[in-house]
């Protein structure tokens, strides 16, 4: 097949109202449509700040792998970021570096949603309750949010942006508890309003948008360097504003997604073997969310999957890429090792978190990846082998 498989991302859906569906998340959380998913948890911290107003320099813990926007959402807020090891072999927080972070100027712990598979919610509200923490749940890469569900965290982001689950072409939203909202109204009122129209211009973007994602042209969007695509870069926030987000686009994101198939089954079938030769899938360690009252699975983001060593990876996205799958090491490094992050957190060793950017890949699982490229992807994984 001509061209290449795009990494991540679904087409831009088409506003038409039919059928308004209640937001997953209404009773227990106020909606708050915003500028970005980078925005929204911003707002969150201030919000978390706000709460202890005693403090001089708020810090707020965050995994040490993760997208650098965590910190640009933080430092926007004159916070500092305290970033935490992981679980091995995983993207978890563990516990008790966690715990070991937590001081006096501690305000919130951000549980990130990895792509499409929710942190431990429940134990990181049990450590937040006992401290008297903000819970806040990035679920920038996680559709629906897994509080949504089971409310642990205080606040909950959301991203529309390219390349996350539910893409409108940029846009997030910040839910509030319900019974925080009072208090988050003057945090929240003092950001201006923006307002997303969808005219002439939007329906152009989005049919150029729609179009560079198909194969031929993303292979020749991806040979242009000075587009930088698929590059984690580090960006300072500088402005942050509420969306006013039309009902039907919204609406288009959610019917959507709903539809979208479960390319991460034929990969948990296609990949079965790999485990045994060192690998690991991580969706093994996924908890099912729901679509709907039926608890049925939802698609994830990616499917991630990390091999025995950096250099198996590494081969394996070559190869992939080669044959024409967008394959992908993401984030490929720790935050403290992306350019400009640096100067904003502890440069210290996270040799477990080090060790799992080092050997994640990640697979396409969006709607245009076919079983042949499920079958494709497999035989070339299983014939990969260590020197």
């Amino acid at each position: 097949m001509k061209g290449k498989l795009r990494p991540v991302g679904s087409p831009v859906p088409f506003p038409r109202i039919r059928e308004r569906q209640e937001l997953p998340w209404a009773a227990p959380y106020h909606t708050e449509f915003m500028g970005s998913g980078t925005e929204a948890l911003s707002l969150a911290v201030a919000i978390a700040i706000r709460r202890h107003s005693q403090v001089s320099t708020p810090e707020v813990i965050i995994p040490a792998y993760g997208c650098p926007d965590l910190v640009s959402a933080i430092v926007a807020q004159g916070a500092r970021p305290v970033l935490v090891d992981l679980l091995p072999d995983c993207a978890y927080m563990s516990d008790t570096w966690i715990r070991e972070a937590i001081t006096a100027s501690t305000v919130a712990v951000v549980g990130v949603g990895f792509l499409g598979i929710p942190e431990r919610l429940e134990e990181l509200s049990g450590i937040c309750r006992e401290h008297n923490l903000f819970l806040i749940e990035d679920s920038a890469q996680c559709f629906p949010p897994a509080s949504a569900f089971k409310p642990h965290a205080d606040l909950v982001v959301l991203s529309f942006g390219r390349g996350k689950p539910i893409n409108l072409m940029g846009g997030g939203a910040l839910l509030v508890r319900t019974e925080l909202a009072g208090q988050a109204e003057e945090s929240v009122a003092q950001h201006p309003v923006s307002v997303l129209k969808v005219g002439v211009g939007w329906l152009i973007k989005r049919l150029v948008f729609n179009f560079l994602m198909r194969r031929l042209p993303y292979y020749v969007l991806e040979r242009l360097p000075l587009l930088g695509i698929g590059e984690t870069k580090f960006h300072r926030l500088v402005t942050i504003s509420r969306l006013d987000l039309p009902e039907s686009v919204l609406q288009a994101g959610l019917r959507d997604f709903q539809l979208r198939p479960l390319i991460h089954q034929r990969y948990d079938t296609e990949l079965a073997g790999l485990e045994a030769r060192g690998w690991k899938c991580l969706t093994s360690d996924r908890s099912e969310m729901s679509r709907n009252d039926l608890q049925q699975p939802v698609p994830l983001l990616r499917y991630p999957v990390l091999a025995p060593s950096k250099d198996m990876r590494d081969r394996a996205i070559a190869t992939l890429n080669s044959a024409g799958i967008g394959a992908s090491a993401f984030y490929e490094r720790t935050l403290p090792q992306i350019d400009g992050v640096e100067a904003e957190v502890e440069g210290r060793d996270y040799p477990v978190a080090s060790d799992f950017a080092s050997r994640l890949l990640t697979l396409p699982t969006h709607e245009n990846v076919t079983s042949a490229d499920v079958t494709l992807i497999g035989r070339i994984l299983l014939s990969l082998k260590e020197f």
